[in-house]
């Protein structure tokens, strides 16, 4: 919703009656993720030792994000990660809950005409209890209803936003519905402004310019009158010869403006079919073939965004919104300003340093929960067939009444020949399938080659896809040439599987015993015996996870006692061109280091230890000049350790002794001595005795 409040900074947190209880102040990595008419969730971590999850969040509780709308809390993951244990929270939009409240009986409608939305939107709020309420905010067309109501009031939202083609904008218990959301205000999505990356994708796989249509009983609006045509439909379609005559339509297809635009020499057209058995109106089958060539007649592109929330610190910065139109420029990605609408954004609301990712496209696309709900609406009439080995008779009726339209959409014919019996496509007589005495074949030469066959000897297909089935084991090979798969898990290499180099059991071990590895390997735990390799490159390398240990990571190397405390460490002090040997107490604190730089080698020691160097009894060598001008005292050290000193002084006060008695003044030169002392003394003068 436009508007929004920015000040929140956390989520708020209520319990199931809605009522508050505080704010999640120690949950991270807040997401947010909404799709149109689709998915809206938020997703949290929060440590389990935190009040947050002990206290505040509760199965079916609440929260609340700043824009004011509530999410209810529907599933908690724990995982410990060492010492750390979290929980990933994920949380729906309460518009969700509607999934708890069933239609009642008496509101299903089995076939109705002309109904409007209200209608239906009202029955949906009844089922309620009246807590959802709905707003229409445009004009929707009468419509046919058939099957409506024998869901969920989720269930029969989702069939009524499909039928009228409205889109929904949730504001908690009020579901507003448009035609279309979100607004057009310029905004860009543009490279070196807001554009951190991006990635471009265009599909013209389903690109349709003559767009073929059938209703109800494959009843078509040949014989409509063409003045339900649109100018351009009808100029389009006289350009074709007999594709109108008497002022009717003679052909049951529309034709794109963008046709000669993709034109070539084999394909005059690119053929698209609309089948609707829902659609009994010839008018309405107009309708609906001219929307859907809309949608069909230009290139699908989606476009993924990576954009910088500029709006996080300046509030004058427009911010998207879902279903918004904007226009996305990176001209070396090939987009020109290209416009396009949000389909997707994924929001960090509560986080400045993490920016959102907006999914544009030009089509309306199904996510996957959507294709399974109808997936799982086939597989529903399958199972209600069946019910206690017994054929339930209502069931079997809407079975077979699916089945007669399956049938009359393919388009198929049946033929008996020498092959035995044949289903054949009648548009392109080269599809068939064929069923022998000796399996099955589905061909697209007319028989020529097999792309699927069924036969006695097995199955040959170029693709199966999806999920094949409950299996005993599968293998591949003979002897102990062999990959197997069975419920001990994966082997190949040898029939046994404790025995086969390569395993993998359930549990997710896996035995190798060798093993090339290209790429990116995420943060893990990892054992070997020995491992030998060119250049092993990491971000910790340590000898065990606590305790004693030494550890290596780009900080430097540091060693750890049995308590877990670091004893000793190099480092690399790029601030002072120095690297550092330290050495610690096992109280945690500096013991002393030893410092080398760029002309200076320093051994120290901290605080008040004391520094001892010792060669017991051997010799300490000292080479260079010393100087003791830092030094605040010199003890222990006295002139008996310079060897001759002791003698020399002693000679030296003798002489003077000697010369005191003289009655005349006697010049001593002293110079230069050098009596075996290491080093000269130069006394430098001379003393005058009276």
């Amino acid at each position: 919703m436009k508007g929004e409040s920015t000040l929140q900074k956390h989520l708020k947190s209520f319990d199931r009656n809605r009522t508050p209880t505080g704010l999640l102040v120690a949950t991270t990595d807040v997401q947010r993720r909404r799709r149109l008419n689709s998915d809206y969730e938020i997703s949290f971590t929060v440590p389990m030792t935190s009040t947050d999850y002990k206290e505040l969040i509760i199965p079916k509780g609440h929260v609340q994000d700043e824009r004011g709308q509530f999410y209810v809390v529907q599933s908690r993951a724990r995982d410990r990660s060492n010492k750390v244990i979290s929980a990933q929270i994920i949380c729906t939009h309460i518009m969700f809950k509607m999934i708890d409240s069933k239609m009642p009986y008496d509101d299903y409608i089995d076939e109705a005409y002309g109904v409007h939305i209200s209608v239906l939107l009202d029955k949906i709020s009844t089922a309620t209890g009246g807590i959802y309420t709905f707003v229409t905010h445009d004009t929707f067309d009468l419509r046919d209803v058939k099957d409506w109501g024998a869901t969920t009031a989720l269930a029969a939202l989702q069939d009524t936003v499909n039928l009228y083609g409205c889109e929904i904008d949730p504001d908690n218990f009020v579901i507003h519905l448009y035609k279309r959301i979100g607004s057009d205000d310029g905004f860009e999505y543009r490279i070196r402004k807001n554009i951190i990356n991006d990635s471009f994708k265009d599909n013209v796989s389903n690109l349709t310019t003559r767009l073929f249509s059938q209703m109800k009983d494959g009843r078509t609006f040949i014989g409509l009158s063409a003045d339900y045509l649109t100018t351009e439909e009808r100029s389009l379609l006289q350009s074709v010869p007999g594709a109108i005559v008497d002022n009717k339509l003679a052909v049951n297809y529309l034709i794109s403006p963008y046709t000669q635009y993709w034109t070539n020499n084999v394909n005059a057209f690119y053929d698209g079919e609309l089948i609707d058995q829902n659609i009994e109106d010839p008018e309405e089958l107009l309708i609906a073939t001219r929307e859907a060539l809309r949608k069909k007649e230009m290139p699908e592109f989606e476009i993924g965004v990576s954009a910088a929330d500029i709006y996080k610190i300046d509030p004058d910065e427009q911010r998207p919104g879902l279903g918004d139109t904007v226009y996305a420029y990176d001209p070396e990605m090939e987009l020109q300003r290209v416009s396009c609408r949000v389909m997707e954004l994924t929001e960090y609301p509560f986080s400045m340093d993490k920016h959102s990712q907006a999914t544009l496209s030009n089509y309306q696309m199904r996510d996957d929960t959507q294709v399974l709900a109808d997936l799982e609406r086939s597989k529903q009439i399958l199972n209600d067939l069946l019910s206690g080995g017994r054929v339930r008779a209502a069931a079997f009726e809407e079975f077979a009444k699916q089945a007669v339209i399956d049938i009359n959409a393919s388009k198929s014919e049946i033929i008996y020949d020498s092959r035995g019996i044949v289903l054949q496509e009648v548009d392109h007589p080269n599809v068939q399938m064929v069923l022998t005495s000796h399996g099955l074949i589905i061909t697209e030469d007319g028989g020529a080659t097999a792309r699927t066959a069924i036969t006695g000897r097995g199955i040959a297909a170029e693709v199966i896809a999806g999920v094949l089935g409950s299996f005993v084991s599968m293998e591949i090979g003979s002897g102990n040439n062999i990959t197997k798969i069975n419920p001990s898990g994966i082997s190949a290499g040898h029939a046994d599987f404790n025995s086969a180099p390569f395993r993998v059991d359930m549990a997710g071990n896996v035995v190798a015993r060798s093993i090339t590895l290209t790429g990116l390997i995420e943060e893990s735990t990892m054992t070997y015996s020995d491992i030998i390799a060119g250049t092993v490159t990491g971000a910790l390398i340590r000898t065990a996870a606590a305790g004693a240990r030494f550890e290596v990571d780009e900080t430097g190397w540091r060693t750890y006692d049995a308590s877990g405390t670091r004893r000793i460490g190099i480092y690399q002090d790029a601030g002072y061109n120095m690297s550092a040997l330290t050495f610690d107490q096992s109280n945690g604190t500096r013991s002393g280091v030893i410092n080398g730089g760029d002309g200076l080698f320093e051994v120290r020691s901290a605080g008040d230890n004391d520094l001892f160097l010792s060669a017991m009894t051997n010799t300490i060598f000292f080479q260079g000049q010393m100087n003791f001008a830092s030094a605040y005292s010199v003890s222990g050290f006295g002139i008996n350790f310079v060897s001759g000193l002791r003698a020399e002084l002693d000679s030296i006060w003798s002489a003077l002794a000697g010369k005191a008695s003289a009655s005349h003044s006697h010049t001593v030169n002293l110079g230069t001595h050098n009596h075996g002392i290491a080093g000269a003394v130069n006394w430098g003068g001379s003393f005058t005795v009276s």
